[in-house]
């Protein structure tokens, strides 16, 4: 996977270094490169927005004087603007002093309105009820913890506007680095991302803050960049993966998946990603179903084999079986559907083995208990498709904590088990070994339904079927399996009604839009 392809997001110490680099490196003033990012601001929103009256809630650090620069240019555009500070006067030095004096000499309406115990005046709320915009430049990438006091009254203040919210680099509140948010913070209806996206604006729960991402020039140099090892997925960097089929190809060359799983009651989980793998492109797809469960659901398109078991459910003796069917074929999922039963669990452990690229999801996850390390020895393409729940498990700790910290605990399990991870959710990301990590901008709450990890699994497997890696087969599979879910929204059924076959449907429809080129991309988080 081409990397320069991608969007490369900064932790907020190489956002510092690259800063450093341009300021005591090049020589450009940093007063230079704040004039710029508060232009590049104001500019955003004076061209969606067309206010007639703004507040801007200024910091005491950098970000506050971005937002004094903010301020000045809506002002002189004719703007009826209201700045309010979170500090005395006194308490802003350097660049954002300078650049809040030149307020006072233009006469614009400054005010310190919180006081000790961080409770605003009276007139402020009446400001922000008013304001067409209302400009974040409380906190820049260099936050980190809980605001608190008069920058938690701001943000919560903030978050009652009935005006457009617009953020200055990263919403105050969200960490940078990460993502993480410990305490109050903005919901921006736009983020001006300055020079580049930061991992904070996509990774969640922060990005879920982020609104509408922009990022924007302000006068950096590329020769200041550093290299990123988080990326934000894009059509440019994923259509060269695709392996189309070609005029003399046929069902045994293109890609073929063994599915394991459907045991009785389950069956239709083993379907829907055997389904989903024909729908991404795989030319024949065998479901291995526990002898007592093959009649459930039909298979049409599907090679179905049953293996021995009892009372439908997956034992020891399918393990020749299995090993014999996944030897005629390219790419095996373990998972869906699978079952819990004691033995069914020790036959996962067994399935390691198999000389095959390998997908683990659901119950086949659920037989590493506590130890991803398991999979260490395994020298070929393997990948593992957890939710938040899934991965607590796998690494021993809540499931509330790897929310909190997706990007972290992703990058554990795949360090640990030696396999590439996906972790599902909003905004999904994938992590390899090495600790590089990508984020899937594709995907609507309308795949919050059962199934749709089901259909996932099969999306992926395919890719692993023609040949891809594990990390280009998790983040195209991640891509598309999203970019369908996007497609059946925007053309059939919505996001509250959609349901796993759905997005099956449209899976077509996303590889032909993923052919076609690279479309006008925006990056937005509901």
């Amino acid at each position: 996977m081409d990397e320069s392809l991608l969007l490369g997001l900064y932790t907020a110490d190489a956002m510092r270094q690259i800063d450093l680099i341009a300021i005591e490196g090049i020589g450009i003033p940093g007063g230079h490169l704040m004039e710029r990012a508060g232009l590049a601001v104001a500019g955003e929103i004076l061209e969606r927005y067309e206010p007639e009256e703004a507040v801007v809630f200024a910091g005491k650090g950098n970000n506050g004087g971005d937002g004094f620069v903010v301020a000045r240019e809506l002002f002189n555009a004719g703007v009826e603007v209201t700045v309010l500070t979170l500090a005395p006067a006194a308490e802003y030095s350097g660049d954002a002093k300078l650049n809040l004096d030149i307020l006072g000499k233009l006469g614009v309406d400054v005010r310190e309105v919180f006081d000790a115990e961080g409770v605003p005046a009276e007139h402020a709320i009446m400001l922000v009820e008013m304001a067409d915009v209302v400009v974040d430049a409380i906190f820049g990438t260099g936050f980190t913890g809980a605001a608190k006091g008069a920058a938690a009254a701001a943000i919560e203040l903030i978050n009652e506007a009935p005006g457009a919210v617009v953020s200055v680099d990263i919403a105050s509140g969200v960490g940078a680095s990460s993502g993480s948010v410990h305490g109050p913070a903005v919901f921006a209806d736009l983020t001006v991302a300055l020079h580049a996206a930061k991992i904070g604006h996509f990774v969640t729960p922060g990005g879920t803050f982020s609104g509408e991402v922009v990022a924007t020039a302000i006068g950096i140099p590329p020769l200041c960049d550093r290299d990123a090892d988080v990326w934000l997925l894009t059509e440019e960097g994923l259509a060269p993966l695709l392996v189309p089929k070609g005029a003399l190809d046929h069902k045994r060359s293109v890609g073929t998946v063994l599915v394991v799983g459907g045991s009785r009651g389950m069956t239709g989980a083993a379907h829907m990603t055997a389904m989903a793998a024909l729908r991404a492109g795989a030319g024949l797809v065998h479901a291995a179903l526990p002898q007592g469960a093959g009649g459930e659901k039909p298979f049409l398109e599907v090679i179905t084999v049953e293996v021995p078991g009892a009372a439908g459910q997956f034992a020891a003796a399918a393990r020749s079986a299995l090993f014999e069917q996944a030897a005629g074929l390219k790419a095996v999922a373990v998972g869906p559907g699978y079952g819990r039963a004691e033995e069914a669990q020790l036959l996962v452990r067994e399935l390691l083995g198999l000389g095959r690229p390998l997908l683990l999801d659901a119950d086949g996850l659920y037989a590493l208990g506590d130890r991803p390390e398991l999979l260490a020895d395994r020298k070929l393409p393997t990948v593992l498709t957890p939710h938040e729940g899934e991965l607590g498990r796998l690494l021993g700790r809540p499931a509330e904590e790897v929310a909190a910290q997706r990007l972290e605990c992703v990058r554990s399990a795949a360090q640990r088990s030696g396999a590439t991870v996906l972790l599902k959710g909003e905004a999904t990301i994938v992590a390899d070994p090495s600790g590089r990590a990508y984020v899937v901008p594709t995907g609507n709450p309308g795949l919050a339904t059962p199934g749709t990890g089901d259909v996932l699994s099969g999306v992926i497997v395919a890719q692993l079927a023609k040949g891809l890696g594990a990390t280009e087969a998790a983040c195209l599979g991640a891509y598309l399996h999203g970019l369908a879910a996007d497609l059946a929204a925007e053309n059939a059924v919505g996001t509250e009604g959609m349901i796993a076959g759905d997005v099956i449907q449209f899976l077509p429809a996303a590889v032909e839009r993923l052919k076609a080129g690279p479309q006008e991309e925006t990056h937005e988080h509901h």
